[in-house]
């Protein structure tokens, strides 16, 4: 994420990295691919607006469609449950494309991210 927040301007100290870490870890899953850790996902899977917190897929292992796969599967559970899937990302990252191909529009623009929603 440090390139992400560096290039909207985003100081952090190293305090704040770990709030950052933990914020919601208790939502967090690892991400195996072919038995080994390719990345994490933190979803927080409650009431009918679901919330995707983060999504890091090893760099080794970008664009192979993995962060896709996940996606796809966590809008197919919340949709079956009637739910939305929110997210927010920063306007420099360029998996807003991604996210967009998989149905997020923006509904609130702020000086750094776009907040997004994918709905049934």
């Amino acid at each position: 994420m440090t390139p992400h927040l560096e290039a909207e301007g985003v100081l952090l100290d190293d305090a704040d990295h770990v709030r950052r870490i933990e914020y919601r870890f208790d939502c967090a899953k690892i991400i195996l691919v072919d038995g080994a850790i390719g990345g994490l996902v933190k979803v927080v899977e409650e009431g009918n607006d679901w919330e995707l917190i983060q999504i890091q897929i090893d760099a080794c292992l970008r664009g192979q469609g993995i962060g896709k796969r996940v996606i796809t599967d966590i809008l197919e559970r919340a949709f079956s449950k009637g739910a939305s899937v929110k997210l927010s990302v920063f306007r420099s990252n360029p998996a807003k494309e991604l996210y967009q191909r998989l149905g997020f529009k923006p509904y609130l623009d702020t000086l750094t991210t776009y907040e997004m929603r994918a709905t049934t």
